[in-house]
């Protein structure tokens, strides 16, 4: 079953895919004007401008040309020069504008280091976020092999969201000598502009630029065959282009207006506008006025919003008669309407026509393939209930991708009263909360949610939102509530997707009250579940935690859990794939299997790099890879991917409460004493320990207390007060279920012994490891072994135990001393920015790059995705150490001719 809510942590969309949110008009510049007269000077210095400098800014109010004049001069460039025009919108904020940047910028196969989809979420995050962003798209400008590259932002005074302009100027700040920038505009848009001018980095084109000179109005009357007064047509325009339009067509046919002493502005061109439009045949002014609602004029398009059978003739009679519009190269037809004239027209529907107005608004709704200006139609129209409907899935694309506050901010565009009383407002807000973590926020709208739903009678979505509000609860730390909600809800009334969260939040709940082996049976019925569900978004939501691999009994579950996710995978890496990976990763290092374990987590490094180093995958990666250089011995490396995986608390994200989530931290402090001990690394375990948050701040304290714990043993041995490290480990020992978790209770029995040892007590000792050997059989699980460290392993392995421990004993001490001297022996797992070697594939890709194919004939020739290519060209350039497709190319030509070694393939 599909769901119709929005999932705010599934991050599974390809992360390169272009998926839809605009039209694809906005990215096609207007078609060159067969009738345009010359104008030298502005085209001399217009052209010279856009091939030299860093901004070009055109700035005048609306009709005085500036994008006709753009547009004409842009015709004009070299033909390898790499444009990208975006016509922006009111809609426009920063998440849309990235992506009309970068599907714009798609015909030019930047070697893009990082999935543009993965820009486009990190950018709405943060000013610093905005400026890392900027870093990677100026990166991704300067490798490009195009001699000039010109980004052009078409009515940038539409933009009202200020955090366009704020990542503009992080481009315009160190935008690549070969790339510039051209912006047209009614007002100054808020650049730093003045630092632009001081360094002689921009060049402006105001009303006295771009108004008409003499020699040129004479031109423009010339060429319309009219016979009026030059002298005088300047007089009254100013030399502005749409008076000077308008009044050179009312001359030309004898109307009224043109004889008007008046000085032509924004009001005289209404009323000469008017008489355009009385002088018009009835069936093509009506026309015109109900096309006003529309941001493009297409034949298909435009019949079904005017009901005109006749619409592809009326557009071509409009075309010829010069109506104030601009062809767009589209894949069909396509007029727009300037401003001045589309403002006119819809005055005269709001006058003339105001009951028709709402129907039209639906109608071009109904036709509208982007969604977020379907979204703004039925919000003019007052179609609240469509509108939300729209914005369900809105939503769920943009937090899918990450993209919160863009969520917020259309709900927002709701009525007041709506946003209070609507359940799928309340719904969506939730989602919204979620996403940040934000527990309290989440559970009162999930509440609110809850209420609306089962007043409307909808049970489906009511018992969905319940089960999010105790999602909240337990992510707040009220387990009991979450479980007693949980107890009084009616499953078998709720759909598939409602009851595997269910049964997943029946999972949190045992972890967050140290019922470890609750746990495993809890995951199997989700994924019995789950199994019936063939996307992959509930499945992100039920297995956020890869680190679900260390508690009893979770081998199988997370074998079934990776099973699916290969089976539902895409061909492009996502986040699942990546949790995937690392889970792979975690249950080859818990038997040992170190070299598998790190083919998995370079995967899942390759993953997550692509994807933007998302801080939940970056996590997850660093944890599993401190690990791995903990059981390697590599102190120095252990502690990097510590200091990586606590770096994420110096920029944690305040929770609704004022709260940085200490809980969090505290587990993680703990994870880090105890890798530091692995490590022999007492100065570090010491400094862990200190900063170890008091208990009160720690919520689930009854999960962590008992592994806490153990903290005070390690401290002990670490200043060799043998007698109480005995003591507090025989007491965590006797607590054993309680700290069962990623192996402790295996390395507290070793721990154990090796203290009991340290004070000449070997019988107590062998009776303290003689249930490891019980319950490790097969040495499977044997990770927590491992994590014990090489001082314990090869102390209790040398040993002379005679007749305290059993030989078969004996024997597996020293056989997990050997494999923890192997493992020792062998370098860990790469990292994050280490390079490996190229794939078969990657050598294919290459090939093809050195014989230079776009990104789409690679695709076409190998069989793939152009999403796929993109991703392996970046892991191309990584692993070469090159910057652009140029430089790798270079590289393989040096080698040509060569049969690639058994380094070059993996």
């Amino acid at each position: 079953m599909n769901s119709p809510f929005v999932d705010p942590h599934f991050h599974d969309l390809r992360a390169d895919a272009p998926a839809p949110g605009f039209a694809v008009t906005k990215i096609q510049p207007p078609q060159l004007r067969a009738n345009l007269v010359a104008r030298t000077s502005l085209e001399r210095d217009l052209g010279a401008a856009l091939a030299t400098r860093r901004l070009t800014l055109l700035c005048a109010p609306a009709g005085f040309g500036k994008t006709a004049a753009l547009t004409r001069q842009l015709g004009q460039l070299p033909p390898d020069t790499a444009l990208a025009w975006i016509g922006a919108d009111v809609d426009d904020d920063l998440h849309r504008f990235l992506r009309c940047l970068f599907a714009a910028l798609e015909p030019y196969d930047l070697p893009w280091r990082v999935a543009p989809d993965a820009l486009m979420a990190a950018a709405v995050n943060s000013r610093e976020a905005r400026r890392e962003v900027a870093a990677a798209v100026l990166n991704a400008l300067a490798a490009s092999e195009h001699p000039r590259g010109l980004v052009v932002i078409d009515d940038a005074h539409r933009i009202g969201d200020a955090a366009v302009f704020e990542f503009l100027d992080f481009l315009l700040d160190r935008l690549p000598r070969r790339w510039g920038m051209a912006i047209s505009s009614r007002v100054d848009p808020p650049l730093s502009l003045a630092r632009l001018r001081a360094g002689d980095d921009m060049v402006e084109f105001r009303q006295s630029e771009l108004r008409f000179a003499r020699d040129e109005v004479a031109a423009l009357v010339a060429a319309s065959g009219s016979e009026a007064d030059v002298a005088r047509l300047l007089e009254r325009t100013g030399g502005w282009a749409a008076g000077l339009r308008l009044v050179i067509n009312a001359a030309r046919h004898g109307r009224a207006g043109a004889a008007d002493p008046r000085r032509v502005d924004r009001h005289v061109f209404d009323y000469l506008a008017t008489e355009v439009l009385d002088e018009l045949p009835a069936e093509l002014s009506e026309f015109l006025v109900a096309c006003s609602v529309l941001p493009e004029l297409e034949a298909v398009r435009c019949a079904a919003v005017t009901g005109n059978p006749r619409a592809a003739e009326l557009l071509e009679e409009i075309e010829r008669l010069g109506l104030f519009v601009s062809v767009i190269d589209a894949e069909r037809p396509t007029l727009t309407l300037h401003d001045l004239f589309r403002d006119c027209l819809a005055e005269r529907l709001a006058r003339t026509r105001p009951d028709c107005r709402q129907a039209l608004l639906r109608r071009a709704a109904e036709t509208e393939p982007d969604a977020i200006r379907q979204l703004s139609f039925l919000l003019r129209a007052g179609a609240w209930d469509e509108a939300e409907n729209v914005l369900v899935g809105v939503a769920e694309t943009l937090l899918a991708e990450g993209a919160v506050e863009p969520v917020l901010r259309l709900v927002d565009q709701f009525p007041r009263e709506r946003i209070e009383h609507s359940p799928l407002l309340a719904f969506i807000r939730g989602q919204c909360a979620w996403a940040q973590w934000d527990w309290r926020a989440m559970a009162v709208a999930m509440a609110r949610a809850r209420h609306g739903f089962e007043v409307a009678g909808d049970s489906l979505r009511a018992h969905r939102a319940r089960v999010f509000e105790l999602i909240a609860l337990c992510g707040d730390g009220d387990i009991d509530e979450s479980n007693s909600g949980l107890a009084e809800l009616d499953l078998d009334e709720s759909d598939l997707e409602t009851r595997a969260l269910a049964r997943a939040l029946m999972a949190w709940n045992a972890i967050s009250v140290g019922d470890f082996q609750a746990i495993a049976p809890r995951y199997h019925a989700a994924l019995d579940i789950l199994e019936r569900i063939d996307g992959l978004h509930v499945w992100y939501q039920c297995f956020q935690r890869p680190l679900y691999v260390w508690f009893p009994g979770m081998r199988e579950p997370i074998e079934r859990f990776v099973a699916g996710v290969r089976r539902r995978a895409v061909d492009s890496p996502t986040q699942m794939q990546a949790i995937a990976w690392v889970m792979e990763a975690w249950l080859a290092l818990w038997q040992g299997d170190l070299d598998t374990a790190r083919t998995r987590v370079a995967q899942a490094q390759d993953a997550s790099r692509w994807l933007g180093e998302p801080n939940r995958i970056r996590m997850f990666v660093n944890c599993l890879l401190a690990a791995l250089h903990a059981v390697a011995g590599e102190r120095e490396a252990m502690l990097d991917a510590v200091d990586r995986l606590l770096g994420y608390f110096d920029t944690a994200p305040v929770s609704g409460a004022g709260n940085t989530p200490t809980s969090m931290l505290a587990h993680y402090l703990l994870y880090a004493a105890r890798l530091a001990d692995t490590v022999g690394d007492h100065e570090s375990l010491r400094a862990f320990a200190a900063r170890m948050p008091p208990p009160a701040r720690i919520k689930n304290l009854e999960l962590l207390a008992a592994p806490l714990a153990t903290l005070d043993a390690r401290l002990a041995a670490a200043d060799r007060r043998w007698s109480d490290a005995c003591e507090t480990w025989s007491r965590a020992v006797d607590a054993e279920a309680a700290i069962d978790v990623a192996g402790l209770a295996h390395e507290a029995r070793l721990r154990l012994a090796y203290a009991l040892l340290a004070v000449g007590r070997r019988t107590e000792a062998a009776t303290a490891l003689s249930p490891l050997f019980d319950g490790l059989v097969n040495d499977d699980g044997i990770g927590g072994v491992l994590l014990a460290g090489g001082c314990v392993l090869d102390t209790l392995a040398a040993e002379p135990w005679g007749a305290s421990l059993p030989a078969a004993g004996a024997s597996r001490l020293r056989r997990w001393a050997r494999l923890g001297a192997r493992c020792r022996r062998t370098a860990a797992a790469p990292d994050l920015a280490e390079t490996g070697p190229l794939s078969a594939r990657e050598l294919q890709v290459l090939e093809r790059i050195a014989a230079g194919d776009s990104n789409k004939l690679i695709a076409r020739a190998l069989d793939l995705s152009p999403h796929t290519v993109k991703r392996h060209v970046a892991n191309i350039l990584d692993r070469l150490g090159v910057a652009s497709r140029r430089e790798a190319a270079a590289w393989h030509a040096a080698r040509v001719g060569n049969a690639p070694t058994k380094r070059q393939i993996s």
